[in-house]
């Protein structure tokens, strides 16, 4: 039995002497490193609050952040704001919202804000289209009597 054992080891010892070492690079970040460090947190400005409130429809809080925003020194921040306060005035003007927030992505909810917007300010322009249409009929019909009655009063003055 030992004779038979001896071969098999020799054969492992030759077979881990024949085998070159892996190429394994070893890790290029040390493991005492910090990442979080090395994570760059983009600054939040009062626009992307305000955004966030919006989506929130806290819409008092939304305009607050908003005029905050108008006061920063960056190029666009002034016309950010404005769009902002306007689209709040859009939205406080609509007595129907409610608090129908469906708890969406906060770029999600002020898209569905404004698609509802959309939907109402379509529905207006055509309920505006039917009174104007009134309106015109209801011109012509009083412009006719007018009319009628210059002939009248006219053609009485002439006899």
């Amino acid at each position: 039995m030992e004779a038979a054992s001896a071969p098999a080891e020799a054969s492992q010892e030759v077979a881990s002497e024949t085998l070159p070492p892996l190429n394994i690079p070893e890790s290029i970040v040390d493991e005492r490193c910090d990442c979080s460090e090395m994570v760059v947190q983009p600054e939040e400005t009062y626009f992307d609050r305000a955004v966030r409130a919006l989506a929130a429809r806290d819409y008092s809080q939304a305009l607050s952040y908003f005029e905050r925003h108008a006061d920063a020194e960056s190029e666009n921040a002034q016309r950010e704001a404005e769009i902002g306060l306007a689209f709040i005035a859009v939205l406080r003007a609509d007595r129907n919202d409610g608090n129908s927030s469906q708890a969406l992505d906060d770029r999600a909810e002020i898209m569905s804000l404004a698609l509802v917007l959309l939907t109402q300010l379509e529905d207006r322009v055509s309920e505006l289209g039917k009174k104007n249409s009134k309106l015109a009929s209801d011109l012509k019909k009083r412009e006719a009597v007018l009319k009628r009655l210059r002939e009248l009063t006219l053609g009485q003055l002439e006899d």
